[in-house]
């Protein structure tokens, strides 16, 4: 009798454990942990990694709820998220909530020529309406014409001053959040 509880309760361990082998995805162990303070001095140095990063949610965009903001006790640091295949959208009642996020680091890197195929979009927006790669993160389309020069022109300032041939801007590619409940 008790061989075959035993058996019975090593056959059902096994397949339950086979089970939770395809529903955990991405281990958050493995994950590169990242604080919202110190985000930009880690981020260059583990772009293409996953991460795991906790802030609170200053702004989600409204239009299509695809990206969200962190922040950390200072707001002048932020941290940029976009909801990766596995997320339909961040809602807006996350703003003011703390989060806990998964996901991969992105570079985007800035360099003259992209700034100069943005300008020519920006000037010339019916021939290159289908370009479309600078014409405006969805939902935020309606930033004028002007506003959008202006902020080419503070980018190329930025781009002489560092020296360098491209500026990088980090963001989080998230996977998976969670709500954090106190």
């Amino acid at each position: 009798m008790s061989r075959k509880l035993f058996f019975s309760i090593g056959i059902m361990a096994l397949i339950l454990s086979s089970c939770n082998m395809g529903s955990r995805g991405i281990d958050p162990g493995d994950a590169v942990k990242v604080a919202v303070a110190s985000f930009e001095k880690q981020a260059e140095g583990i772009v293409e990694k996953t991460v795991v990063i906790e802030g609170t949610v200053l702004h989600t965009c409204k239009h299509s709820g695809k990206r969200m903001f962190l922040v950390d006790g200072n707001d002048s640091i932020r941290v940029e998220v976009t909801a990766g295949k596995e997320i339909t959208k961040f809602d807006e009642k996350l703003v003011g909530s703390r989060v806990r996020v998964l996901g991969v680091l992105k570079e985007e890197k800035i360099d003259e020529k992209y700034l100069n195929e943005w300008e020519n979009e920006v000037r010339k927006p019916q021939e290159n309406h289908n370009a479309g790669v600078h014409t405006g993160a969805q939902g935020h389309e309606d930033q004028g014409t002007q506003d959008k020069l202006d902020q080419i022109n503070s980018l190329r300032e930025d781009l002489k001053k560092s020296g360098k041939d491209h500026l990088s801007f980090y963001s989080i590619e998230a996977s998976k959040f969670e709500e954090i409940k106190k």
